[in-house]
């Protein structure tokens, strides 16, 4: 390939303010410049802030934010106005409103209004926030674009925080195998009766797994980072559902680390937003916007006691900066839907992300028996393998004893790597050069287009439980085989000496994150080898 030119994006000299009086005058004087390129949603999350109409008015102009994902809470009555006056608000600013609905996240609670509606409990059993359809109506009559989100779907299905049933129940499904099918069906329930009345269904997610049942069932997933999460690998696995699937790429810096907000510093924060935003996420929003609790130092602002003024605070000078000035400057000529992916994970939907090392419970899709394995731990050794040994076998999360005492940090080295589920087929694959099966299972259509991918000289390592039973006759549970231009690697673990040497060019050949998409190749590298702190470069290739 031929590189008709590079540039390095300009990051170093970030103003980082501090906490600043806002300049009312300067800012009435100041007119947000366009971003052009790939349009971009850029938003944040109300949660805990309770700002007043006239706070979030400001804040909205001085940010440059199109999306707000605001954190609803039922009213006993009026709700239908209650959410008219919201969305009326949102319209007069050009705002798209998310509904988050992360307040019936809570063990058994509930809330019924004076109708006798439960909003937080279903008649069988299960434990979700749902609108009666009333107010559904009234949502129906709302800007095209309106959306509700289920906050920590997966972290509540996986039952973290729920000793109850969320979307799927516990005897819904007799195996971990038939789960992605039973899951899929009941969360496809919940988006049919949303979509009668026009309104996209979100979730956000806490930990790397179930992008693609909700993706396949016709939700919208939104992977946090920042928090917990190591940021390279939970991009790849939303990237390859919103791909798949062909949903919209959203991600959302997540300020908390813990129980500590905000967890995470300004330049932290930078090289998430710098992540997200050349990873082609076509929307970004922040959590949070002023969350006060006892902590006394905002999120992107820290707002006095009466609302009337608030200080903008290193990370929010960050925000204004990347909206401000960054994004008009730096315009993305692609979409994330143009990834030439080099390596691609398959892996059917387990739920494992690594908590048979965590303090949290370890029991996938919320069955207290289905227990962590072999099998489903296995996808952990992958990343270990392509990240040079920089990203955790035990955990893709600092949830988990193993990575808990370790710093946090933003980059890990990955090289084109996308992950997709058991059934993704040809056309998503037709130029990926290494290919991983892993898991519990596989579907035939997929199994039949990397076995003829393989003869056109694609490597697959697999696990024994997943290949052709021609490919394990001859290379039993470890062992390779030529296969017409390519060749199977067959190893019941990833991290052999073998699987190391036969992937050797397949890894990142310096200290960078690497991706294609269209004729860009995105580049990011750590300054100064400080892994909290990127840099970005983007080159124009001639295939």
């Amino acid at each position: 390939m031929k590189y008709i030119y590079f540039f390095l994006l300009s990051i170093i000299s970030i103003p980082l303010f501090g906490c600043s009086d806002k300049n009312e005058q300067e800012d009435k004087e100041f007119i947000m410049p366009p971003v052009i390129g790939t349009p971009l949603l850029w938003g944040i999350d109300n949660a805990g802030s309770d700002l007043n109409y006239d706070a979030m008015d400001k804040a909205i102009d001085y940010f440059g934010f199109n999306l707000v994902v605001h954190h609803y809470t039922p009213l006993k009555s009026q709700n239908s106005d209650n959410l008219r006056a919201l969305s009326n608000f949102y319209k007069k600013k050009n705002v798209r409103l998310i509904l988050n609905l992360e307040s019936a996240n809570n063990d058994g609670s509930s809330f019924i209004d004076d109708n006798g509606f439960d909003w937080f409990n279903r008649p069988d059993g299960r434990h979700f926030f749902m609108f009666p359809d009333d107010v559904l109506e009234t949502l129906a009559t709302f800007p095209k674009g309106t959306g509700v989100m289920y906050d920590e779907a997966e972290h509540m299905q996986n039952r973290f925080r729920m000793d109850v049933p969320y979307f799927m129940k516990q005897d819904d499904a007799s195996s971990l195998a038939e789960a992605n099918k039973v899951f899929t069906l009941r969360m496809r329930e919940i988006v049919d009766h949303y979509e009668k009345y026009g309104i996209d269904v979100y979730t956000e997610h806490v930990f790397p797994i179930q992008f693609h049942t909700f993706a396949n069932a016709g939700v919208i997933p939104v992977s946090k980072v920042l928090k917990e999460s190591c940021i390279p690998a939970y991009i790849a696995c939303a990237l390859g559902a919103s791909i798949q699937y062909e949903k919209p790429f959203w991600l959302s810096p997540d300020l908390w680390f813990y129980n500590e907000y905000p967890g995470h510093n300004a330049e932290q924060y930078r090289s998430a937003l710098l992540m997200a935003y050349h990873m082609g996420a076509e929307g970004i929003y922040t959590e949070n916007l002023a969350y006060p609790g006892d902590f006394g130092k905002g999120g992107l602002i820290l707002m006095d006691k009466n609302q009337k003024s608030y200080k903008v605070t290193k990370i929010g000078e960050v925000a204004r900066w990347f909206r401000a000035n960054y994004a008009p400057n730096n315009p993305r000529n692609y979409k994330h839907s143009e990834l030439i992916p080099k390596v691609a994970i398959i892996r059917q939907e387990d739920a494992c992300w690594g908590q048979a090392g965590s303090w949290l419970e370890d029991q996938l899709f919320g069955v207290e028996n289905w227990k962590s394995t072999e099998e489903t731990e296995a996808w952990l050794g992958i990343w270990n393998l392509l990240s040079n040994g920089n990203i955790s076998s035990h955990s893709l999360c600092w949830n988990n004893n193993q990575v808990y005492a370790t710093p946090y940090q933003v980059f890990f080295p990955l090289d084109g790597v996308v992950v997709f589920d058991e059934n993704v087929t040809g056309k998503h694959l037709k130029n990926v050069e290494l290919i991983f099966l892993t898991g519990i299972g596989i579907s035939e259509t997929t199994l039949n287009a990397v076995e003829s991918l393989v003869k056109e000289g694609t490597i697959c390592v697999s696990l024994p439980n997943l290949i052709p039973s021609r490919v394990k006759t001859q290379t039993g549970d470890n062992g390779i085989l030529n296969d017409g231009k390519g060749k199977w690697i067959i190893s019941k673990s990833f991290l052999t000496d073998e699987v190391k040497e036969n992937i050797k060019p397949f890894l990142p050949q310096e200290n960078y994150i690497r991706y294609q998409f269209g004729n860009k190749e995105i580049q990011f590298r750590p300054i100064g080898n400080n892994p909290d702190k990127v840099a970005v470069s983007i080159q124009s290739i001639e295939n």
